[in-house]
């Protein structure tokens, strides 16, 4: 009773530090998500310590995390020109020279982890600013970008109470053994309902778009949440971290978004 307590009130704050960070404006945002970013790219650092084992390597895969979050986020604000994208790969060559000239006993795999960790982790904080520019204007209501994250959490608590009271399929027991068909399919038919009740309040995106958009995001949350857990379970690591009483990390409070955010970015665009 006490973790559920405890785990209730942890994630009311992080609701409201969310949601009080995209209503103060743009610029609040960019700042919290930065901080979220740079203790994500610190967690991801405990499942690969065979990569991360020195400090010069976890210094150069956060600076670089920093930086190509801050690019990407400029960018889609359009607060610098488009051409600064072309800086990305250079970015992503920086941990490549790090292994290079460091003792790593296997330099293909260090290489491989700290450049998908950048990816996996810097680049979909930064995609989540360019939501508000699907609004006409970046000072009007940022409808798009809280319905994500209202979608997000209704994935995620109904998944957890559809499968905690009738979930008896597992969906990859190897992977996350709590983790059933039941609750899975709770949380797309939820996610789904909590995206027409937002059609009827935020009109700047049709019916059509947020059903699809609460379609994509139950089904890449899910998938972001099993490839978190499937790092933890490599690293031998029950949770990422610790921040967040009765949750853990931040990755694993927010490792549903690490994919949903990308198909999110991509869909709009191809509609936008």
């Amino acid at each position: 009773m006490r973790n559920l307590v405890t785990r209730t009130f942890s994630g009311i704050v992080f609701v409201v530090i969310i949601i009080g960070s995209i209503v103060s404006g743009i610029h609040v945002l960019l700042s919290v998500f930065l901080i979220i970013t740079i203790l994500a790219l610190l967690e991801y650092t405990k499942f690969t310590t065979d990569t991360f084992h020195d400090k010069s390597s976890k210094l150069t895969f956060l600076i670089s995390g920093i930086i190509l979050y801050t690019i990407v986020a400029l960018v889609h604000l359009t607060y610098i020109s488009i051409f600064w994208l072309t800086s990305i790969l250079p970015i992503l060559t920086i941990p490549v020279i790090t292994i290079l000239l460091s003792n790593h006993k296997n330099p293909i795999a260090s290489i491989s982890k700290m450049v998908f960790g950048l990816i996996y982790i810097a680049l979909p904080f930064s995609l989540l600013i360019s939501f508000y520019k699907f609004n006409s204007v970046f000072n009007e209501f940022p409808e798009l970008i809280i319905g994500f994250f209202v979608i997000l959490w209704f994935n995620d608590v109904f998944a957890y109470i559809v499968g905690s009271l009738i979930g008896k399929t597992k969906l990859f027991k190897k992977i996350s053994p709590k983790k059933t068909w039941e609750g899975t399919i709770g949380g797309i038919v939820l996610s789904i309902l909590a995206a027409y009740v937002l059609s009827l309040f935020f009109s700047s995106i049709d019916l059509t778009d947020w059903l699809v958009i609460g379609f994509l995001i139950s089904i890449f949350a899910t998938l972001g949440d099993l490839v978190e857990s499937m790092f933890k379970r490599h690293a031998n690591l029950k949770d990422s971290g610790n921040i967040m009483p009765g949750h853990g990390g931040v990755l694993d409070r927010l490792d549903g978004l690490l994919l949903a955010a990308p198909i999110v970015y991509v869909y709009m665009n191809l509609v936008s």
